[in-house]
């Protein structure tokens, strides 16, 4: 870090429906995010802050493609450049440690102690999605605490890893013989490879460059009894096929980056494959959910 680089803001105006997806898109690449509206509710101010070793590409391609999966076309953006900060110091503030069910989150210099008997993970910011702070990440960490509760599970794989936080999860309770991770990012497989290696995890997963699971050594591996994706909505449709491919018999999936309005959309798509709905976690308008096969 270099605590006194400047920061880079991101200003844009949205339709209301498409907020969540740019939040969803946006939140771990950069270190605030803001969205507000000043009338009637029927444009809202998205504003986004890069940090100092931010990259700026990366948040340009992101709301490119959150534009895209919004379905509509990407409005004017505004790049502010902000006075310099002490960088060390607002990091800190941002990750602060954070529970989640028996999980306690952190950053690398949490200042507290962790409570009795938690299962701690370290996570690095800001390079990948995933920190626990969203609705999506932290619904899939309950439902692998409820999963625990009762089964476990041998052959793992967290497709659309980000920073490799619920792969982790699951590699400390169950720590399943076989276990993968997955990303269409190369850079958010070497950010997951990198936090496993925070955590004493360094051998625990094979993180793989791959659109879903079509990859050799995922395939090679296959069949899973757990996959967990925290995705989108609609890409989340378009793998039903691939990721139900590789599902062992009696296999269960968690599924979330979708909103609540679009669970019935996502359920179809599994539906039609042989899995039913075991269980669902809402919170904050978002969806996780668990399915059986």
């Amino acid at each position: 870090m270099n605590p006194g680089a400047g920061l880079i803001e991101a200003h844009l105006t949205l339709p209301p429906e498409a907020v969540p997806t740019f939040e969803l898109m946006l939140s771990d690449l950069v270190v605030a995010l803001t969205s507000m509206t000043y009338d009637d509710g029927a444009t809202w101010t998205l504003e986004a802050l890069l940090g100092p070793d931010g990259d700026r590409e990366a948040l340009a391609d992101a709301l490119v493609q959150a534009a895209e999966i919004a379905g509509i076309d990407l409005p004017p953006i505004e790049w502010r450049v902000l006075p310099d900060v002490d960088w060390v110091s607002e990091t800190q503030k941002i990750l602060s440690p954070l529970s989640i069910g028996r999980f306690w989150i952190h950053g690398p210099e949490a200042p507290e102690t962790p409570p009795t008997a938690a299962l701690t993970l370290e996570i690095e910011a800001g390079l990948a999605f995933g920190t626990g702070r969203h609705a999506t990440t932290a619904g899939c960490v309950l439902a692998l605490e409820r999963l625990a509760k009762r089964r476990r599970f041998r052959r793992v794989i967290d497709v659309g890893a980000g920073s490799g936080i619920l792969a982790m999860a699951a590699r400390l309770l169950w720590v399943p013989p076989v276990l993968f991770s997955t990303d269409v990012d190369p850079v958010a497989v070497l950010t997951a490879r990198e936090n496993m290696r925070r955590n004493g995890l360094w051998n625990a997963a094979r993180h793989r460059v791959a659109d879903g699971v079509i990859e050799r050594e995922v395939q090679a591996a296959a069949p899973f009894d757990l996959i967990i994706a925290n995705i989108l909505a609609v890409p989340l449709t378009k793998l039903a096929r691939q990721i139900c491919d590789v599902l062992a018999p009696g296999g269960v999936i968690i599924l979330s980056g979708l909103l609540v309005s679009q669970e019935q959309l996502v359920l179809a798509a599994y539906r039609a494959r042989g899995l039913h709905l075991a269980d669902r976690i809402r919170r904050d308008g978002w969806a996780t959910l668990v399915l059986a096969r």
